[in-house]
């Protein structure tokens, strides 16, 4: 199919509230339209009444040119040179042409619509081309000439990031209610990044407690969607019935219970973000649904009919989503469709023990704060190497969480005598010290031969007497190797 594309052009497409027959959307049809072989004209405004100038002039031409196809769309823009909210829009209209020759008529609108239609055709890797007129006031033969515009177009990347200066900064802001330390500074600028490009899903993998969520809502504060409803939802929390109902909503009477129509997260969250956290661990049937709303771009309430929405998804996992799709326990057309814009967050561990040192001090200083303590806590340096020793195997919520723990049960200085039993003891299999390595190792290859010490020491390339003498002292029992 064959589609130009335009605006309207308000100041030239009128002349004294009626259809200027000059103008360029006009003058398009008279001469170019038919010869181009058009199957549609898309043609766009910003207008929100009833009795529009869009209208008038699709009467018009339907009128003097019954043939042409003519298809009006009114496109919300807040502000008219906002060429980050503007960008996005037309692209979101241009990728649902991408199997189509579009041209884009480049004349009409304002000149952030124009630089936004030129971002598009260069960087969408789009079969489009960038079509201007020249007045017949400025032509020999006293009739509008064409001209195609003519620049070196790429494919990647998928969606331009665009950065409009209003201030000295052109970069996201940090907040003093999270740290972003060296290590995640990378990911939140890609995920600023993100944040420009609208019509891409994301996904978020990371381990529990690495702070998805707070990425996710990153994401949506950043985008033009900022202003809009944000919703999250745990989907391991729920069943299929449950969660599909949270979801899409459901219609009264379409099981027992539903005593009224109930409109689901996706509905309220029209024109926002939905993050779904932990869709790994959603059934195949729901992966299907999900799969059908990301196509069609609508959902289906239970006892409903399909109703079009237009939200943003965000998604989040802490399991390895490839490997399922080998194991044949997630999609891969899903996972293909969730992963277009791809942000990984590293485990507290992975960041090194001096970013757990700026964290633990962080949050020390943040929960005087919140919790509205009047001294702040002081830790020794015994307690403080407890910590930074410690595995994390919650990640920064785990931190988190003790550094509250210990404002509650500690008064102003924490010793070693004030940090948890299982800190102590460490038995997180992320613990880097020495000790706890061997002691997993010993454990793993005794395991590995069945108890037997005399093979176990041989694997390891020590002395039976130096295998038993570790398994003493890491307090490991012979008894419970033997089948």
């Amino acid at each position: 199919m064959k589609i130009l594309v335009s605006w309207l052009a308000y100041n030239n497409d009128f002349d004294n509230g009626q259809v200027n027959t000059a103008g360029p959307t006009y003058n398009y049809h008279q001469y170019f339209f038919e010869q181009e072989g058009y199957d549609q004209h898309l043609l766009l405004a910003t207008e929100s009444k009833e009795d529009l100038p869009i209208t008038r002039l699709k009467n018009k031409l339907d009128a003097d040119f019954p043939k042409h196809n003519i298809q009006p769309k009114i496109i919300s823009i807040n502000d008219p040179i906002d060429l980050k909210e503007i960008k996005t829009k037309v692209e979101q209209i241009l990728l649902e042409y991408s199997d189509d020759e579009i041209d884009i008529f480049f004349s009409p609108g304002t000149s952030a619509m124009q630089l936004a239609w030129y971002i598009c055709h260069t960087t969408l890797g789009l079969q489009t081309r960038l079509i201007q007129l020249r007045s017949s006031r400025f032509t020999d033969d006293d009739k509008p000439e064409r001209l195609f515009i003519d620049v070196e177009s790429t494919e990647i990347p998928k969606g331009v990031i665009l950065k409009q200066k209003q201030t000295s900064s052109d970069t996201f802001e940090y907040t003093e209610d999270y740290l972003i330390t060296d290590s995640i500074k990378p990911v939140y600028e890609n995920a600023y990044k993100v944040a420009q490009t609208d019509n891409v899903t994301t996904l978020i993998q990371g381990e529990t407690g690495t702070g998805k969520e707070h990425l996710a809502r990153f994401i949506h504060e950043n985008s033009i969607r900022n202003n809009s409803t944000y919703i999250p939802i745990n989907c391991s929390a729920f069943n299929d019935d449950l969660l599909e109902s949270r979801l899409f909503g459901h219609k009264k009477g379409a099981f027992t219970g539903a005593n009224e129509d109930k409109e689901g997260i996706f509905k309220k969250a029209d024109g926002g973000t939905v993050f779904l956290d932990e869709i790994g661990d959603i059934s195949s049937y729901m992966q299907q649904v999900l799969l059908r709303v990301l196509e069609e771009k609508e959902i289906t309430p239970i006892g409903g009919t399909p109703e079009k929405v237009d939200v943003r998804i965000i998604t989040a996992s802490n399991k390895d989503l490839v490997e399922l799709c080998k194991e044949d326990l997630f999609r891969w057309d899903l996972f293909y469709r969730l992963n277009v814009a791809p942000l990984e967050l590293p485990s507290l561990q992975e960041r090194g023990r001096d970013e757990i040192e700026k964290l633990i001090s962080f949050f020390v200083k943040q929960k005087k704060k919140t919790l509205k303590k009047d001294s702040q806590l002081e830790l020794t340096k015994e307690a403080r190497n407890l910590l930074l020793n410690y595995g994390w195997a919650g990640n920064i919520r785990e931190l988190e969480n003790l550094i509250e723990r210990l404002y509650v049960f500690s008064d102003k200085e924490v010793t070693v005598e004030d940090i948890p039993s299982f800190v102590k003891e460490n038995n997180s299999e992320k613990s880097l010290l020495l000790d706890d390595i061997e002691k997993r190792h010993i454990d793993y290859v005794m395991t590995l031969y069945d108890g037997n010490q005399t093979r176990s020491a041989e694997a390891m390339g020590i002395a039976l007497n130096t295998l038993k003498n570790k398994m003493d002292k890491y307090g490991l029992d012979r008894q419970n190797y033997l089948n």
